[in-house]
């Protein structure tokens, strides 16, 4: 059981505070996974249906620098020792999932198996239309994008005819994974489908804000995913991403321990005050790491 952090990679404080600083400054204080939010691109329209606030409007411009969140991984990973990285989410369905494989098991790789893969279907529409990729659809899209990618990390992914992705015969994509089997995958997501498609995939990324915490919802969640782990044989692994501000920070202490002692998370990432100071993030960091083992979360596939 352990604590990871989201380290912007978008907006003023990744313009003034670098990521790779962050992630060494995140690492010292204890950290034990370093997470990275994703969007390839923006599209300036107005949006009022982002799923992350209340009036349901973006909380950055679409002109902040976004850096790419692969990139950003092997990055962190090439400056940190320990702490696992990861996009949390990647939003796959707006990609080619033969190169997500690819890059992800390179990172795996290069990072000696510090690297999981956080993915998502993504809310989007028009970033994923202007991708090409139809934001109708995307569910199932989504759904064979798994298959596929469960079985291009044995190296030798066999055909594939779905609705939506078509792979050929023959096809040969090294590297293999660090571990020999898999890259590490966290499916996120709330809504009932996203439950069953993260215990057929190996992994669950719940997703909830400290100012809106509700146990009892959560708990029921958490009941489900552990359900359709049973039903499919699969292993329960699950992660909870806290988001937080300025205004709900005195509450992230408490809602840790409550989703690690209680119900069982393996691991929460929580949202440290990078804006406020470099120091203000390491000490909540501190403060969270000292209460739970910090066993590493890779050897939750091991």
């Amino acid at each position: 059981m352990s604590i990871g952090v989201i380290i912007p990679n978008s907006g003023a404080v990744a313009s003034r505070l670098h990521p790779v600083d962050m992630a060494r400054v995140a690492e010292s204080a204890g950290a034990e996974g370093l997470w990275l939010s994703d969007h390839l691109l923006m599209v300036d329209t107005p949006v009022d249906y982002y799923p992350y606030s209340d009036d349901g409007r973006l909380t950055w411009d679409v002109a902040d620098d976004y850096l790419e969140t692969l990139v950003c991984c092997a990055a962190l990973a090439a400056a940190t020792r320990t702490a696992v990285v990861g996009p949390a989410v990647l939003i796959l369905p707006q990609r080619n999932v033969l190169q997500v494989a690819k890059e992800a098991t390179t990172i795996d790789r290069l990072s000696n198996g510090r690297f999981i893969l956080g993915v998502g279907s993504g809310w989007n529409i028009p970033e994923m239309e202007a991708l090409g990729y139809p934001f109708k659809g995307r569910t199932r899209r989504f759904e064979e994008q798994l298959e596929v990618l469960a079985d291009a990390w044995s190296g030798r992914p066999g055909a594939f005819d779905g609705e939506q992705v078509r792979i050929p015969s023959d096809i040969v994509l090294h590297p293999t994974p660090a571990n020999g089997r898999e890259v590490p995958l966290l499916v996120g997501g709330m809504a009932a489908p996203a439950l069953r498609r993260a215990a057929r995939a190996g992994g669950w990324m719940a997703i909830s804000a400290a100012h809106a915490w509700d146990s009892g919802a959560m708990s029921a969640s958490l009941q489900a995913y552990s359900h359709w782990c049973t039903e499919l044989g699969t292993t329960a692994r699950p992660v909870l991403k806290l988001h937080s501000d300025v205004n709900s920070q005195h509450r992230v202490v408490d809602v840790v321990r409550d989703a690690i002692e209680r119900m069982g998370f393996i691991h929460v990432i929580v949202d440290p005050p990078w804006a406020t100071s470099t120091d203000a993030a390491a000490e909540m960091i501190a403060t969270l790491s000292e209460f739970f083992s910090g066993e590493p979360l890779t050897r939750y596939w091991r």
